[in-house]
């Protein structure tokens, strides 16, 4: 489950043998299926800093060359998770990709309210950007 693996408080290296998939709470591709922005631009770096990639195949080509990765979770992320009804109204199906919050509203018709947010779930914990923190509020 991502909550083992993204913490906040400190961010663990994701190792090259780390299994991705739904089985492990990661997406095919971090970027929003809708205008294409990266909702975790920082989430796959290298212990250097350097950018590993926002997708699965960007970090199965970056683990032939290192052995982890390091998450970096900042003011510029969007990562989240909704409740199930709220995602179906936008029109997505369980692990059909991301959206940005601009885009999910825009889908929705309306602003996010704290209760469309998934109570307790590790994502809704983390830093992200101030739209996303003003919305969990």
């Amino acid at each position: 489950m991502a909550a083992e693996w993204i913490s906040a408080g400190s961010p663990s290296l994701i190792q090259s043998d780390f299994l991705m998939g739904e089985e492990n709470g990661i997406t095919e591709s971090w970027l929003c299926v809708d205008c294409g922005t990266n909702t975790a631009p920082g989430l796959y770096c290298f212990p250097s800093g350097e950018k590993a990639g926002s997708t699965r195949a960007e970090l199965d080509e970056a683990f032939k060359t290192a052995d982890s990765v390091q998450p970096h979770i900042d003011e510029n992320t969007e990562l989240y998770t909704v409740r199930d009804v709220i995602w179906a109204r936008a029109g997505m199906e369980p692990w059909g990709g991301c959206l940005c919050i601009g885009c999910l509203e825009k889908r929705l018709g309306r602003k996010l309210k704290p209760k469309d947010f998934l109570r307790g779930h590790e994502l809704n914990t983390m830093p992200g950007s101030p739209r996303l923190m003003k919305r969990r509020k």
